[in-house]
C-alpha cells in the first residue's frame, strides 16, 4: 500500500501491520451504496434509491471524508461527479439534513449544494499552511474549476452563530480549525473537525498534542444539544491503543458516540483499511447509527439519527 506523497499531509494511510487485512477489506469497497446499522439496531437493506424524510423531532447527521483532493492519494476513489452523486444519495436515501465533509473542494461543495435545492446551505473553510516569510497559503484542488481544498458543512436548514475555533497544531504542516454553527430549526449546535494524521511524512502528532486537539474540539462543541465529529485520525479507546483518549475528559467522558453501545463491543469500521477513525458525538438521544460504504472515498460515511423533539 503506497505511503504518503510529499505535500499530502491529510491522508490517513495504514501502517504495515494493517496490510494483511487491508486487501480483504478493500475488496468490499466495490460494493454499491448500502447501510449497516450499529448500536441497538439491526442490519437494514439498501434503500433502493427511494427518498427518505425523517419524522418531526428527528435529525440525521452524516460525517464523511470524501477524499476529494486527487493529489492527496485520492486518484483511485472516483471522479468529482461520482462523489457528488454519493453525497446526493446520502441526503435523499438516508434523510440526512446535515453533512459534515472533509477533504472537499470548494467548488465541488457549491455544486452539490446547488443540486440539492434552494433550501440547502453550506459553510467552507480551507486548509492552510504557513507561508515562508509570513502569512498562509492554501492548496488548489487538481482539475479545472474545483477550487480550494478544505472542509465544511452542508445543511438543509439555515445555519447561524458560525464560529471557527483554532486547534493546537504541530510546528509544521497544514492548519485547520473546528467549524461550528447552529441549525436554527432544530436548535442544535453542529461542529466538524479534521484532526492531523498521526504520521505526516517525517512529522508525528504526539499523544499530548492529540489530547489537546480533542479537548479543544469538545470545548468548541459544548452543549447542551450538540452533534459534532469528523475525521479524528485516531482509533477509539480500548486495550489495544487507548492513546490520547485516555488523557482527555471527553468526548467519551461527556458525550455518547454514534456506535458506542454496539452490542458486539467492537466499533464500526469507517476506513477501508479496517479501522474506525471517523466519529459523531452527541448529548441528544440516539436513535440509530450506520456506516455507509462507498467506492467514492477511502473513508466510509458515518450516519447518526438523534431525537431533537
Amino acid at each position: 500500500m503506497p505511503g504518503r506523497r510529499a505535500g499530502s499531509p491529510h491522508r490517513h494511510r495504514p501502517s504495515l501491520l494493517w496490510v494483511a487485512g487491508a486487501g480483504v477489506l478493500a475488496a468490499l469497497v466495490g460494493l454499491a451504496l448500502g447501510f449497516r446499522l450499529f448500536g441497538d439496531t439491526q442490519e437494514t437493506p439498501r434503500t433502493g434509491g427511494q427518498t427518505r424524510t425523517d419524522a418531526a423531532g428527528t435529525l440525521s447527521v452524516v460525517t464523511w471524508n470524501i477524499c476529494g483532493v486527487r493529489q492527496w492519494n485520492c486518484e483511485d476513489t472516483g471522479s468529482a461527479e461520482e462523489k457528488k452523486a454519493r453525497i446526493e444519495a446520502l441526503v435523499r436515501e438516508s434523510g440526512a439534513r446535515v453533512v459534515l465533509l472533509q477533504e472537499m473542494c470548494s467548488e465541488d461543495l457549491d455544486t452539490v449544494r446547488t443540486s440539492l435545492g434552494g433550501e440547502w446551505h453550506s459553510l467552507f473553510r480551507p486548509y492552510t499552511a504557513p507561508r515562508e516569510g509570513g502569512g498562509s497559503t492554501t492548496s488548489r484542488c487538481t482539475g479545472d474549476g474545483r477550487g480550494t481544498a478544505g472542509y465544511g458543512i452542508l445543511s438543509g436548514m439555515p445555519l447561524s452563530e458560525v464560529t471557527d475555533v483554532p486547534l493546537p497544531q504541530p510546528a509544521a504542516g497544514m492548519r485547520r480549525s473546528v467549524l461550528c454553527a447552529t441549525a436554527r430549526k432544530e436548535n442544535v449546535r453542529i461542529c466538524t473537525a479534521h484532526l492531523n494524521p498521526q504520521q505526516s511524512g517525517a512529522r508525528s502528532v504526539t499523544p499530548e498534542l492529540r489530547a489537546d486537539q480533542l479537548r479543544a474540539l469538545v470545548e468548541a462543541a459544548e452543549g447542551p444539544r450538540t452533534v459534532f465529529g469528523g475525521d479524528l485520525n485516531t482509533g477509539p479507546p480500548g486495550r489495544a491503543g487507548t492513546g490520547a483518549w485516555a488523557q482527555v475528559d471527553g468526548p467519551y467522558g461527556v458525550y455518547r458516540e454514534c456506535d458506542q453501545s454496539r452490542s458486539s463491543g467492537a466499533p464500526g469500521k469507517t476506513h477501508r483499511s479496517g479501522f474506525k477513525i471517523d466519529y459523531l458525538f452527541t448529548d441528544l438521544p440516539r436513535q440509530e447509527c450506520s456506516v455507509v460504504r462507498s467506492p467514492a472515498s477511502d473513508h466510509w460515511a458515518l450516519l447518526m439519527r438523534v431525537t431533537t423533539g
